[in-house]
């Protein structure tokens, strides 16, 4: 039997279950290619919206409705926190609860200034990622969260990678390695890669 064409597969992709495949929205799209390619035209037209400020952004509502934006037209359940656990993230119970405390902690961090820009909205960036809020596209909805962070703070909006050569696997595979040393307490690898 071979492999469904639309479950993503290798390091740092969440596999689909069948309930989240039935909520896909275009009939034509059959192959990974085409879903991402789908996605990215519905994240692209999600993106002329006005950027939030950081009061507007730390809103567990602001969130879900940014990833409904970002993958509304393709996907029936975007912008609703997962209902299964995963192979990524916290359980599917907590997702909620976290996200609330995540807020609660960058809007502390933001009237504080207890981290300077660039490492507030990377560890905003990296919690939100490890609570793997969504079925689908937490790592994409987190990098463009973290880039109104940033911004709202007045500091230049994260590169993510885009000024080093390599593959997009290579890519990839340098950013998973800096969410692991986040993980690990050490955000100095996932700075620099959101400024490379």
């Amino acid at each position: 039997m071979s492999p469904d064409p639309l479950l993503p597969i290798g390091e740092g992709h969440t596999a689909l279950g069948e309930d989240e495949r039935e909520g896909l929205i275009p009939s034509y799209i059959a192959t990974r290619g085409e879903l991402f390619e789908a996605e990215e035209r519905n994240i692209t037209r999600a993106m002329y919206r006005k950027a939030p400020t950081a009061d507007q952004l730390l809103k567990d509502a602001y969130l879900r409705r940014l990833h409904r934006d970002m993958f509304g037209d393709v996907w029936s359940w975007a912008g609703e926190y997962r209902t299964r656990d995963t192979n990524i993230g916290i359980s599917f119970e907590q997702v909620s609860a976290a996200v609330r405390s995540l807020v609660l902690d960058a809007q502390m961090w933001v009237e504080s200034c207890v981290y300077l820009p660039d490492e507030l909205a990377v560890r905003f960036h990296h919690r939100l990622v490890a609570v793997h809020a969504f079925s689908n596209g937490n790592g994409r909805h987190a990098r463009i969260a973290a880039d109104y962070l940033v911004t709202a703070l007045d500091a230049e909006r994260f590169s993510w990678g885009a000024r080093l050569s390599g593959s997009t696997y290579d890519l990839r595979r340098r950013y998973v390695s800096a969410l692991r040393s986040a993980d690990d307490g050490v955000l100095t690898e996932l700075v620099r890669f959101a400024r490379s």
